[in-house]
């Protein structure tokens, strides 16, 4: 290649490099994408009563009604229903195959 060649494209790159860096670059953002309990999990789950109101864990929070709508804590989970979580269930995941004493296969626990 020749010099002019050469020095028009080292040229375009730094000007090119100059520009995109001189631009303001929006910041990301995302949106929060809330899943409420549906009719079947109320169905099988257990609720734990904390001030005379169920509440199911699901996914990562605890849900309670709130007339006709689903309501959870925002500012963090009570007390009593942190302690209950990791009290009753390893690790303080709910997994819904852990029922009672049975363990996570059903029936005896295995000797």
């Amino acid at each position: 290649m020749n010099r002019p060649l050469l020095s028009r494209l080292a040229l375009l790159a730094t000007l090119g490099l100059t520009v995109g860096v001189g631009f303001p670059v929006a910041p990301a953002s995302a949106q929060e994408v809330t899943i409420y309990p549906d009719a079947a999990y109320i169905a099988t789950a257990d609720p734990v009563y904390y001030n005379g109101i169920p509440h199911y864990w699901f996914r990562d929070r605890w849900y309670y009604r709130e007339g006709a709508r689903w309501a959870w804590y925002h500012e963090g989970e009570p007390r009593y229903l942190h302690d209950y979580r990791f009290r009753v269930w390893p690790g303080g995941v709910y997994h819904p195959h852990y029922h009672y004493a049975a363990g996570y296969h059903g029936g005896h626990p295995r000797r």
